[in-house]
Formats: C-alpha cells, structure tokens, sequence
C-alpha cells in the first residue's frame, strides 16, 4: 500500500497553535494538474490518497474533481468548520472517508484551535460531528495529545462517541512549526483514555496509538509515504517531516521526544 498525502493548500481558517504545517500563513492552492500528475505516477489498485493542508476543503473543488476522475481510496482530514450536509452527502457517495480534527472540549480545544480571529471554533466543529451523525455518516476524530489537552481526553472520548464518530486517533504533538515550543505529553494519559472507553462499553476503535511504544510501522520510515506540496514538489516522507523540509525519511527525529 502507498499513502499520497496531497496537500490541498497550504491555506487555513484555524491558527491550530502546535500546527506543524503552519496552516494560514501562506495562501497557496494546488491545481487539477498537480494532482493528476502525483496520482497517475503513483497509481496503483492499493493506492491510498489523503487530502490535507492548511485546511483542504478550502479547496473542495480539487477533491470532488479527483475523487469523481480516479479509483482510489480517498480520505479527508478536515478541521470540520466547513463542512455542509451537501458536502458530506456528496464526500460520503463518492467514498472519501472523512476525519474531524478535535483536542478536546470547548475550554481547551478553543484555546487550542481557534479561528484566525482568536475566536473558539468548538461550535462549528461539533456542529459538523453531529451533522455526519445524524446522515448516518461514518467519521473519525483525530486529536493531537499535548501537556495542555493531556487531562481532557477522557472528556474527549465521551464526546467522540456521543456524536457518533467510529474511530479515534490519538496523535502525540510533534514539536514543529508553530509546536515547537510546546510541551509534548504523558502517554499515560492517553493509555487512561483508551481504558476509559473500553469500561465505559463505547464502541471506539482507536488509531495511531504509541507507535514508538508498540512498534508499529510507520508508512515514511518504510518508503511507502510520499507527501506532494501545493506547488507540486514531491517528497518521500510524512506530512510532518515535510514541513520541514525533510525530503526523504531515513530516520524520525520525532521518536527522540520526550514522550
């Protein structure tokens, strides 16, 4: 299996304030031509493609054209404050799975994903969740676990399942871009929840769990990542690595974090 990750813009409605991407402060948007090239020289029946940015449906237009012209399997990971019913019916029949960004409830994920404005975004967010919800929707929520959210994700996990999201990724901060200066957190935390959710009888599966700690793969460090720009340049690693600058992963200097 191959990931392309396409970076749909490098543009965003949230200034996420660990965002290692540093979503918003450019305003660069990939064009059809762009994907197709990426697609069509990486095509394979086991092809994997996720739509990311900045915040890609930003540029929806991209991913409505590229899901309707290629046999994929495409995913979006979305801050979720654009989302419609139309789009999502529309993301839903053309079978791009969809992924809704969330740290926590209202009192922290506000302070840590807050509009461009400073304004919290936590409204918008759940109003999305509770829209693929209520269409019947299969989604997953993704939080990225700091020192600031650490203690929230047991709150996190109850929201999760109240609104109906099927999976849960906890994604440990990466000290990049805007995250540089921030504290990474205690895995325990995260352990706890995930035990908080089994006694509790929710109906979570959980991704992306302590990957230095289980030894699970990573798609970059095996060659089986490749992360396209905006402008087009290619790069065989993680969305992460690329960001800053990391063309090829050889080795992941983020596993030496004080986890």
């Amino acid at each position: 299996m191959m990931l392309l990750v396409l970076s749909l813009t490098s543009d965003c409605n949230l200034r996420c304030v660990y965002c290692y991407a540093r979503g918003g402060e450019r305003k660069e948007y990939m064009k059809l031509s762009t994907a197709k090239k990426a697609i069509e020289e990486h095509y394979s029946e086991r092809l994997k493609v996720q739509f990311t940015g900045g915040e890609p449906l930003l540029n929806y237009r991209l991913i409505r054209r590229l899901a309707e012209r290629y046999e994929a399997r495409f995913s979006v990971q979305t801050n979720g404050t654009l989302l419609t019913a139309g789009k999502a019916e529309e993301l839903s029949n053309l079978g791009v799975k969809i992924g809704i960004s969330l740290d926590g409830p209202a009192d922290v994920n506000d302070r840590l994903r807050p509009y461009a404005d400073g304004s919290g975004s936590t409204g918008d967010v759940l109003r999305a969740m509770m829209l693929l919800k209520n269409h019947d929707i299969p989604y997953g929520v993704t939080c990225v676990v700091t020192r600031e959210n650490q203690d929230k994700l047991k709150e996190l996990v109850d929201i999760a399942y109240a609104f109906g999201a099927k999976s849960v990724s906890f994604d440990a901060l990466k000290r990049a871009g805007r995250g540089t200066n921030l504290a990474p957190p205690d895995v325990r935390f995260i352990e706890d929840a995930m035990k908080y959710s089994i006694l509790s009888g929710y109906r979570l599966r959980f991704r992306n769990i302590l990957q230095r700690e289980l030894g699970l793969k990573c798609a970059a460090l095996e060659g089986k990542s490749i992360f396209v720009t905006p402008k087009g340049r290619v790069m065989r690693s993680c969305a992460t690595l690329a960001s800053i600058g990391i063309e090829k992963t050889t080795c992941c200097p983020f596993r030496s974090q004080d986890l």
